[in-house]
């Protein structure tokens, strides 16, 4: 568009000619108001599921029979390691969650002690649901690669917006809790003591002339 302009002191008028660029794709040229709240979302899902698979395969590696124990429990009695996890470690972790509240040190103290322990626990159980997922997806993989690949998948499910994030990561949790205390890793295994050999002692032969 146009409008005239007289230059000061002389000369006639001259037609300014005013350009108004659109901004690309409709969007004002200045910087979005959403963008930072986009990449802190971002950032937060990723640090979240590189903070998961960390947890499962640092259990994975340094608890390599107590994880395949886990994994068991996931296999034979999955509901009661949900069913225990939800009534075990829901109360802590809403004992934490509540902690705030409560006015004696003390018992302020042993309740986040145990709502942390609780979900520390809840993580080392949960990797035996990575590794039960990873063996069905890669049966002939060792448990390494097997761990990391349902630890990803279980991750992405965890990480989902919503439903993961406010349901499946909670319940998954629990039953890790819930499989940590059905498998009992503390407890050794005694080893089965080998049968004595059949047949009793040797036969001794007879001297001839008896």
């Amino acid at each position: 568009m146009t409008k005239d302009a007289r230059d000061p002191g002389i000369g006639p008028r001259h037609p300014v000619i005013v350009c108004n660029l659109p901004a690309i794709g409709g969007v004002p040229s200045q910087d979005m108001p959403y963008t930072g709240i986009v990449l802190a979302i971002l950032a937060f899902h990723a640090a979240a599921f590189l903070i998961l698979l960390g947890h499962w395969m640092t259990a994975t590696g340094l608890f390599p029979k107590a994880v395949d124990a886990f994994a068991e429990q996931y296999r034979t009695r999955p509901i009661r390691a949900s069913l225990l996890g939800i009534f075990t470690y829901g109360p802590l972790f809403l004992l934490l969650l509540n902690s705030g509240n409560i006015g004696n040190p003390l018992i302020k103290l042993v309740a986040i002690v145990a709502g942390f322990g609780a979900i520390l626990l809840a993580f080392i159980g949960s990797a035996g649901l990575a590794l039960r997922i990873g063996r069905n997806l890669s049966p002939d993989a060792d448990s390494w690669a097997q761990g990391g690949r349902g630890g990803v998948m279980l991750a992405l499910v965890f990480i989902t917006p919503a439903l993961g994030s406010l349901f499946l990561g909670h319940i998954g949790l629990a039953s890790g809790f819930g499989a940590f205390l059905l498998a009992r890793p503390w407890k050794k295994v005694k080893t089965p003591e080998l049968p004595p050999p059949l047949g009793g002692d040797p036969v001794q032969p007879v001297p001839p002339g008896a």
